[in-house]
């Protein structure tokens, strides 16, 4: 009979070891869950901020071509005109295409910090019921 006990008391010493052990592990993952999102947030921010520097370059070169057309037409050069045309074109293609990209970025930028933020609020809230369980 006491053999029995002292097997049951042992089993239930490594069932609580393992849980423990098992809540440490789900806070490291949540540690890497949010260390690998700021991560992405600050490789969202970096992208973005480049988008916005492309944006920014390929607005001024339609502007540019713009100014451009505008100095041929007032000159009456009409195989430049047409170059200028051609040129306004496939820079707005560009700006157009960078503009998307920057949006794109932009959404997921947004999705990542939300994802941050619930994994920040998941976090707390666990330490909170551990804290809570531990009274």
């Amino acid at each position: 009979m006491i053999r029995n006990l002292m097997c049951g008391m042992a089993a239930g010493l490594l069932l609580i070891g393992a849980a423990a052990r098992a809540d440490d592990g789900g806070t490291a993952d949540q540690k890497s869950d949010i260390a690998g999102d700021v991560a992405k947030l600050k490789a969202d921010n970096a992208a973005v901020q480049a988008d916005k520097a492309k944006v920014k370059a390929a607005h001024e070169q339609v502007v540019d071509d713009r100014q451009q057309l505008a100095k041929d037409r007032a000159a009456h050069d009409k195989t430049a005109v047409a170059a200028d045309k051609e040129k306004l074109a496939a820079d707005r293609q560009a700006l157009k295409a960078d503009f998307q990209q920057e949006q794109a970025d932009k959404k997921q930028r947004r999705e990542d910090r939300h994802e941050l933020r619930s994994d920040r609020r998941e976090r707390r809230e666990e330490r909170r019921e551990a804290q809570h369980g531990k009274h």
